[in-house]
């Protein structure tokens, strides 16, 4: 008989248990989905496409225009988005705090949020705004050099 009772508390301790394992995962996914939701929304707070025509903010906008003349020569096919990495963590460890919480898929969605790229799945390609931008950006740089 004690076999018994031992046995039916112990299969509702295993019941117990999982039911709590199942709680917590479902704690955890929420609280991951709730943090990856808000790094979403999260704009670059220091950074501007207004201010890659600044001279003052010039050093900033290297890296993203340096990328974004990588992501032109691809051409229509555009270019893997992993080539782009390099960029970003030159531009990153130059900058900390500004890139402070930043990750590479967050500076990617900048880009596109500023409509300078267009990313679909592992590749980037340059919008008519992106190719516009470099163009008037290049005029503008040589006519502040004349």
């Amino acid at each position: 008989m004690w076999v018994l009772i031992v046995a039916v508390v112990s299969f509702l301790i295993f019941l117990g248990i999982v039911a709590l394992l199942w709680l917590a995962d479902a704690l955890e996914s929420r609280e991951i989905r709730r943090k990856r939701t808000q790094s979403w929304q999260k704009p670059l707070a220091l950074l501007s496409l207004a201010q890659a025509y600044d001279p003052t903010y010039e050093v900033l906008w290297e890296a993203p225009i340096a990328a974004l003349q990588l992501i032109e020569s691809g051409g229509e096919s555009g270019i893997a988005v992993a080539r782009l990495h390099p960029f970003f963590n030159k531009t990153a460890a130059c900058f900390p705090e500004i890139y402070e919480g930043c990750s590479f898929v967050h500076w990617l969605r900048f880009l596109e949020d500023t409509r300078l790229i267009s990313w679909d799945g592992y590749r980037v390609l340059l919008t008519a705004e992106g190719k516009a931008f470099l163009k008037y950006r290049f005029v503008t740089d040589a006519m502040a050099e004349a």
